[in-house]
Protein backbone atom coordinates (compact mmCIF):
# COMPACT_ATOMS: atom_id res chain seq x y z
CA UNK A 1 0.00 0.00 0.00
CA UNK A 2 1.77 3.73 -0.93
CA UNK A 3 0.83 6.87 0.99
CA UNK A 4 1.31 10.02 -0.92
CA UNK A 5 1.87 13.51 0.49
CA UNK A 6 4.19 15.93 2.00
CA UNK A 7 6.38 15.49 5.41
CA UNK A 8 4.04 16.41 8.13
CA UNK A 9 5.52 18.79 10.92
CA UNK A 10 2.38 19.70 13.88
CA UNK A 11 2.63 20.26 17.30
CA UNK A 12 5.42 19.87 19.60
CA UNK A 13 7.00 16.47 17.36
CA UNK A 14 10.39 16.23 17.29
CA UNK A 15 12.37 17.22 13.82
CA UNK A 16 12.74 14.97 11.52
CA UNK A 17 16.20 13.11 11.71
CA UNK A 18 18.66 13.74 9.38
CA UNK A 19 18.99 10.51 7.14
CA UNK A 20 14.78 10.31 6.78
CA UNK A 21 14.26 13.89 5.61
CA UNK A 22 16.94 13.76 3.31
CA UNK A 23 14.98 10.20 2.03
CA UNK A 24 12.51 12.02 2.13
CA UNK A 25 12.95 15.11 0.05
CA UNK A 26 15.81 13.60 -2.03
CA UNK A 27 14.44 13.54 -6.13
CA UNK A 28 14.50 10.42 -7.66
CA UNK A 29 13.40 9.99 -10.99
CA UNK A 30 13.09 6.46 -11.43
CA UNK A 31 10.84 6.14 -8.62
CA UNK A 32 8.81 9.11 -10.63
CA UNK A 33 8.73 6.99 -13.37
CA UNK A 34 7.85 4.17 -11.77
CA UNK A 35 5.07 5.83 -10.23
CA UNK A 36 3.71 7.35 -13.34
CA UNK A 37 3.55 3.39 -15.18
CA UNK A 38 1.54 2.14 -12.13
CA UNK A 39 -0.67 5.15 -12.96
CA UNK A 40 -0.97 4.77 -16.64
CA UNK A 41 -1.36 0.92 -16.02
CA UNK A 42 -3.97 1.36 -13.60
CA UNK A 43 -5.93 3.87 -16.07
CA UNK A 44 -5.57 0.69 -18.81
CA UNK A 45 -6.41 -1.50 -16.76
CA UNK A 46 -9.98 0.04 -15.87
CA UNK A 47 -10.42 1.32 -19.58
CA UNK A 48 -9.97 -2.35 -20.34
CA UNK A 49 -12.43 -3.58 -18.11
CA UNK A 50 -14.90 -0.90 -19.22
CA UNK A 51 -14.72 -2.09 -22.54
CA UNK A 52 -15.86 -5.91 -21.68
CA UNK A 53 -19.14 -4.02 -20.16
CA UNK A 54 -22.45 -4.58 -22.23
CA UNK A 55 -24.46 -1.36 -22.74
CA UNK A 56 -27.69 -3.50 -21.70
CA UNK A 57 -25.70 -4.32 -17.90
CA UNK A 58 -24.91 -1.03 -17.73
CA UNK A 59 -28.82 -0.06 -18.18
CA UNK A 60 -29.93 -2.77 -15.73
CA UNK A 61 -27.21 -1.43 -13.22
CA UNK A 62 -29.24 1.67 -10.98
CA UNK A 63 -26.92 3.54 -8.45
CA UNK A 64 -30.61 5.03 -7.41
CA UNK A 65 -32.13 1.98 -6.54
CA UNK A 66 -28.68 1.48 -3.58
CA UNK A 67 -30.06 -0.42 -0.60
CA UNK A 68 -28.88 2.61 1.79
CA UNK A 69 -28.90 -0.59 4.65
CA UNK A 70 -26.23 -2.69 3.26
CA UNK A 71 -24.21 0.77 2.16
CA UNK A 72 -23.61 1.91 5.55
CA UNK A 73 -23.05 -1.53 6.70
CA UNK A 74 -20.03 -1.72 3.91
CA UNK A 75 -18.97 1.55 5.25
CA UNK A 76 -18.88 0.34 9.02
CA UNK A 77 -17.56 -2.76 8.16
CA UNK A 78 -14.28 -0.65 6.56
CA UNK A 79 -14.24 1.36 9.60
CA UNK A 80 -14.05 -1.63 12.23
CA UNK A 81 -11.09 -3.07 9.54
CA UNK A 82 -9.23 0.02 10.55
CA UNK A 83 -9.39 -0.61 14.00
CA UNK A 84 -8.43 -3.84 13.70
CA UNK A 85 -5.44 -2.73 11.64
CA UNK A 86 -4.10 -0.46 14.24
CA UNK A 87 -5.11 -2.96 17.20
CA UNK A 88 -2.55 -5.54 15.35
CA UNK A 89 -0.16 -2.91 15.40
CA UNK A 90 -0.52 -2.06 18.85
CA UNK A 91 0.40 -5.27 19.54
CA UNK A 92 3.10 -5.85 17.31
CA UNK A 93 4.92 -2.64 18.62
CA UNK A 94 4.52 -4.57 22.10
CA UNK A 95 6.44 -7.75 20.83
CA UNK A 96 8.92 -4.85 20.93
CA UNK A 97 8.30 -3.76 24.30
CA UNK A 98 7.11 -0.25 22.78
CA UNK A 99 4.16 1.28 24.65
CA UNK A 100 2.30 4.04 22.33
CA UNK A 101 -1.19 4.35 22.99
CA UNK A 102 -4.15 2.71 20.93
CA UNK A 103 -5.37 6.58 19.69
CA UNK A 104 -2.30 7.19 18.39
CA UNK A 105 -1.87 4.20 16.45
CA UNK A 106 -5.14 5.03 15.12
CA UNK A 107 -4.61 8.17 14.17
CA UNK A 108 -1.53 7.25 12.31
CA UNK A 109 -2.96 4.32 10.77
CA UNK A 110 -5.57 6.87 9.05
CA UNK A 111 -3.02 8.95 8.62
CA UNK A 112 -1.11 6.66 6.20
CA UNK A 113 -4.41 5.59 4.56
CA UNK A 114 -5.38 9.61 3.56
CA UNK A 115 -1.68 9.56 2.34
CA UNK A 116 -1.95 6.50 0.17
CA UNK A 117 -5.14 7.07 -1.54
CA UNK A 118 -5.43 10.96 -1.86
CA UNK A 119 -1.40 11.92 -2.49
CA UNK A 120 1.33 11.11 -5.07
CA UNK A 121 4.50 11.74 -2.88
CA UNK A 122 7.59 10.28 -2.50
CA UNK A 123 6.61 8.23 0.87
CA UNK A 124 4.70 5.58 1.37
CA UNK A 125 2.47 4.13 4.04
CA UNK A 126 4.85 2.74 5.96
CA UNK A 127 7.11 5.47 5.34
CA UNK A 128 4.72 8.03 7.02
CA UNK A 129 4.05 5.61 10.51
CA UNK A 130 7.54 4.78 10.60
CA UNK A 131 8.79 8.93 10.45
CA UNK A 132 5.71 10.30 12.62
CA UNK A 133 5.83 7.69 15.33
CA UNK A 134 10.04 7.57 15.05
CA UNK A 135 9.49 11.36 16.22
CA UNK A 136 7.89 10.25 19.60
CA UNK A 137 10.09 7.44 20.13
CA UNK A 138 13.78 8.49 18.43
CA UNK A 139 15.46 5.53 19.72
CA UNK A 140 13.38 2.83 18.91
CA UNK A 141 13.38 3.51 14.72
CA UNK A 142 14.64 -0.72 14.39
CA UNK A 143 11.79 -1.69 16.55
CA UNK A 144 8.98 0.11 14.96
CA UNK A 145 10.34 -0.72 11.34
CA UNK A 146 10.50 -4.44 12.91
CA UNK A 147 6.81 -3.71 14.15
CA UNK A 148 5.78 -2.14 10.33
CA UNK A 149 7.26 -5.80 8.70
CA UNK A 150 5.05 -8.18 11.59
CA UNK A 151 1.98 -5.84 10.31
CA UNK A 152 2.86 -7.11 7.11
CA UNK A 153 3.15 -10.39 7.97
CA UNK A 154 0.02 -10.45 9.94
CA UNK A 155 -2.10 -9.23 7.17
CA UNK A 156 -0.58 -11.64 4.93
CA UNK A 157 -1.84 -14.19 7.24
CA UNK A 158 -5.09 -13.11 8.24
CA UNK A 159 -5.57 -13.48 4.43
CA UNK A 160 -4.24 -16.97 4.08
CA UNK A 161 -6.26 -18.22 7.06
CA UNK A 162 -9.40 -16.90 5.65
CA UNK A 163 -8.89 -18.29 2.00
CA UNK A 164 -7.91 -21.97 4.11
CA UNK A 165 -11.23 -21.69 5.58
CA UNK A 166 -13.54 -20.15 2.89
CA UNK A 167 -11.65 -21.23 -0.49
CA UNK A 168 -14.23 -23.85 -1.35
CA UNK A 169 -16.73 -21.64 -1.46
CA UNK A 170 -15.37 -18.65 -3.72
CA UNK A 171 -16.06 -19.93 -6.92
CA UNK A 172 -13.01 -20.70 -8.40
CA UNK A 173 -12.33 -22.74 -11.07
CA UNK A 174 -9.60 -25.94 -10.14
CA UNK A 175 -7.08 -24.33 -12.03
CA UNK A 176 -7.68 -20.69 -10.23
CA UNK A 177 -7.90 -22.55 -6.81
CA UNK A 178 -4.37 -24.88 -7.51
CA UNK A 179 -2.59 -21.63 -8.96
CA UNK A 180 -3.45 -19.63 -5.22
CA UNK A 181 -2.79 -23.21 -3.54
CA UNK A 182 0.98 -22.95 -4.49
CA UNK A 183 1.34 -19.04 -4.13
CA UNK A 184 -0.11 -19.08 -1.05
CA UNK A 185 1.48 -21.82 0.56
CA UNK A 186 5.00 -20.75 -1.31
CA UNK A 187 5.00 -17.02 0.03
CA UNK A 188 3.51 -18.41 3.66
CA UNK A 189 6.49 -20.33 4.09
CA UNK A 190 8.84 -18.13 2.81
CA UNK A 191 7.03 -15.17 4.90
CA UNK A 192 7.28 -17.26 7.99
CA UNK A 193 10.87 -18.36 7.33
CA UNK A 194 11.59 -14.73 7.88
CA UNK A 195 9.26 -14.69 10.67
CA UNK A 196 11.74 -16.81 12.18
CA UNK A 197 14.69 -14.94 11.68
CA UNK A 198 12.74 -11.86 13.37
CA UNK A 199 11.55 -13.39 16.43
CA UNK A 200 13.60 -16.35 17.47
CA UNK A 201 16.90 -15.92 19.42
CA UNK A 202 18.89 -19.20 17.98
CA UNK A 203 17.62 -18.88 14.48
CA UNK A 204 19.20 -15.13 15.08
CA UNK A 205 22.39 -16.42 16.26
CA UNK A 206 22.65 -19.33 13.60
CA UNK A 207 22.70 -16.38 11.26
CA UNK A 208 25.24 -14.54 12.99
CA UNK A 209 27.73 -17.21 12.46
CA UNK A 210 27.25 -18.21 8.61
CA UNK A 211 29.92 -16.20 6.85
CA UNK A 212 27.80 -14.85 3.86
CA UNK A 213 24.72 -14.07 6.00
CA UNK A 214 26.86 -12.77 9.10
CA UNK A 215 26.75 -9.20 7.79
CA UNK A 216 22.76 -9.08 6.85
CA UNK A 217 22.51 -10.32 10.57
CA UNK A 218 24.31 -7.42 11.69
CA UNK A 219 22.34 -5.02 9.39
CA UNK A 220 19.06 -6.51 10.37
CA UNK A 221 19.97 -6.44 14.38
CA UNK A 222 17.73 -4.07 14.93
CA UNK A 223 14.66 -5.62 14.30
CA UNK A 224 15.03 -8.63 16.07
CA UNK A 225 12.23 -9.35 18.73
CA UNK A 226 13.22 -10.32 22.01
CA UNK A 227 12.44 -13.62 23.81
CA UNK A 228 8.73 -14.31 25.16
CA UNK A 229 6.56 -12.45 22.75
CA UNK A 230 4.92 -14.86 20.99
CA UNK A 231 1.98 -14.13 23.05
CA UNK A 232 1.78 -11.07 21.76
CA UNK A 233 2.69 -11.72 18.16
CA UNK A 234 -0.31 -14.44 18.29
CA UNK A 235 -2.81 -12.00 19.68
CA UNK A 236 -1.64 -9.61 16.76
CA UNK A 237 -2.66 -12.43 13.98
CA UNK A 238 -5.81 -12.62 15.84
CA UNK A 239 -6.84 -9.25 15.39
CA UNK A 240 -5.59 -9.13 11.56
CA UNK A 241 -8.08 -11.81 10.88
CA UNK A 242 -10.67 -10.05 12.28
CA UNK A 243 -9.70 -6.96 10.68
CA UNK A 244 -9.26 -8.69 7.65
CA UNK A 245 -12.33 -10.27 7.66
CA UNK A 246 -14.00 -7.12 8.19
CA UNK A 247 -12.71 -5.60 5.28
CA UNK A 248 -13.86 -8.54 2.53
CA UNK A 249 -17.05 -8.65 3.92
CA UNK A 250 -17.38 -4.64 3.12
CA UNK A 251 -17.05 -6.52 -0.56
CA UNK A 252 -19.92 -8.43 0.64
CA UNK A 253 -22.13 -6.24 1.87
CA UNK A 254 -21.57 -3.20 -0.99
CA UNK A 255 -22.69 -6.43 -2.97
CA UNK A 256 -26.01 -6.00 -1.52
CA UNK A 257 -26.39 -2.83 -1.73
CA UNK A 258 -26.36 -2.70 -5.31
CA UNK A 259 -28.64 -6.06 -5.25
CA UNK A 260 -26.06 -8.75 -6.37
CA UNK A 261 -26.39 -11.48 -4.18
CA UNK A 262 -23.11 -13.28 -2.51
CA UNK A 263 -22.76 -15.29 0.44
CA UNK A 264 -20.31 -14.05 3.26
CA UNK A 265 -18.19 -17.04 2.79
CA UNK A 266 -18.25 -16.98 -0.82
CA UNK A 267 -16.60 -13.73 -0.57
CA UNK A 268 -14.08 -14.47 2.00
CA UNK A 269 -12.73 -16.95 0.19
CA UNK A 270 -12.77 -15.04 -3.45
CA UNK A 271 -10.99 -11.96 -2.06
CA UNK A 272 -7.87 -12.91 -0.43
CA UNK A 273 -6.58 -14.20 -3.79
CA UNK A 274 -7.94 -11.03 -5.47
CA UNK A 275 -5.78 -8.78 -2.56
CA UNK A 276 -2.65 -10.92 -3.04
CA UNK A 277 -2.46 -10.30 -6.39
CA UNK A 278 -3.39 -6.48 -6.25
CA UNK A 279 -1.34 -5.83 -3.62
CA UNK A 280 1.62 -6.16 -6.22
CA UNK A 281 3.36 -3.07 -7.06
CA UNK A 282 1.79 -2.91 -10.18
CA UNK A 283 -0.51 -0.48 -9.86
CA UNK A 284 -1.62 2.26 -7.46
CA UNK A 285 -3.24 0.60 -4.33
CA UNK A 286 -4.26 -2.09 -7.07
CA UNK A 287 -6.59 -0.29 -8.68
CA UNK A 288 -7.13 -1.78 -12.13
CA UNK A 289 -6.19 -5.15 -11.05
CA UNK A 290 -8.49 -5.27 -8.16
CA UNK A 291 -11.46 -5.08 -10.83
CA UNK A 292 -10.34 -7.04 -13.66
CA UNK A 293 -10.44 -9.75 -11.24
CA UNK A 294 -13.69 -9.57 -9.93
CA UNK A 295 -15.28 -8.81 -13.46
CA UNK A 296 -13.41 -12.12 -14.31
CA UNK A 297 -14.22 -14.18 -11.69
CA UNK A 298 -17.24 -12.58 -10.37
CA UNK A 299 -18.82 -11.55 -13.74
CA UNK A 300 -19.18 -14.79 -14.96
CA UNK A 301 -20.75 -16.41 -12.20
CA UNK A 302 -24.89 -17.34 -12.09
CA UNK A 303 -26.61 -14.00 -11.29
CA UNK A 304 -23.93 -11.73 -11.61
CA UNK A 305 -22.49 -9.57 -15.05
CA UNK A 306 -19.32 -7.28 -15.11
CA UNK A 307 -21.50 -4.33 -14.56
CA UNK A 308 -22.21 -5.46 -11.31
CA UNK A 309 -18.74 -7.23 -10.46
CA UNK A 310 -16.77 -3.60 -11.53
CA UNK A 311 -19.36 -1.21 -9.29
CA UNK A 312 -18.72 -3.68 -6.60
CA UNK A 313 -15.18 -3.81 -7.14
CA UNK A 314 -15.56 0.51 -6.48
CA UNK A 315 -17.96 0.58 -4.03
CA UNK A 316 -15.93 -1.55 -1.69
CA UNK A 317 -13.02 -0.09 -2.30
CA UNK A 318 -14.63 3.46 -1.41
CA UNK A 319 -15.83 1.67 1.81
CA UNK A 320 -12.46 1.46 3.24
CA UNK A 321 -11.30 4.80 1.05
CA UNK A 322 -13.66 6.72 2.84
CA UNK A 323 -11.56 6.35 6.53
CA UNK A 324 -8.58 7.37 4.54
CA UNK A 325 -10.57 10.81 3.74
CA UNK A 326 -11.66 10.81 7.39
CA UNK A 327 -8.03 10.62 8.23
CA UNK A 328 -7.23 13.54 6.01
CA UNK A 329 -10.15 15.43 7.76
CA UNK A 330 -8.70 14.65 11.15
CA UNK A 331 -5.21 15.66 9.87
CA UNK A 332 -6.37 18.93 9.04
CA UNK A 333 -8.15 20.00 12.47
CA UNK A 334 -6.10 17.84 14.21
CA UNK A 335 -3.85 19.68 16.99
CA UNK A 336 -1.13 18.36 19.22
CA UNK A 337 -2.11 18.49 22.88
CA UNK A 338 0.57 18.89 25.53
CA UNK A 339 0.67 15.77 27.37
CA UNK A 340 3.29 12.95 28.54
CA UNK A 341 4.83 11.20 25.86
CA UNK A 342 4.57 7.91 25.44
CA UNK A 343 7.16 5.50 27.18
CA UNK A 344 9.11 2.13 25.91
CA UNK A 345 8.46 -0.99 28.65
CA UNK A 346 11.45 -0.92 30.73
Amino acid sequence: MECRGPCLQSGNAPPMTGEMESEASKPDWRRRVFLTLRIGLALALLIWVWTRLDAHQLQALSWSAMNLRWLLLAFALGGISVLGWAGRWWWFLRVYEVRARYPELLRLTLFADFFNLYFLGPIGADGIRLLLLSRRFPERRGAILGSLLLDHVGGFFGGMLLYLFFAKHSGLSEGVLKAADLSLWFFGLATFLGLGVIMEPPIQRLFQHIPGLRWISQRAASIYAGTFRHPWLFSGFAISTLGTACAYAAYWAAAHALGAHVSLPQMLGLMPVVDLIASLPVTISGIGVREGLLVEWLGHQPHWDAAHALAVSLLGFAALGLWGLIGGVWLAFWKKKDAMPSKSFS
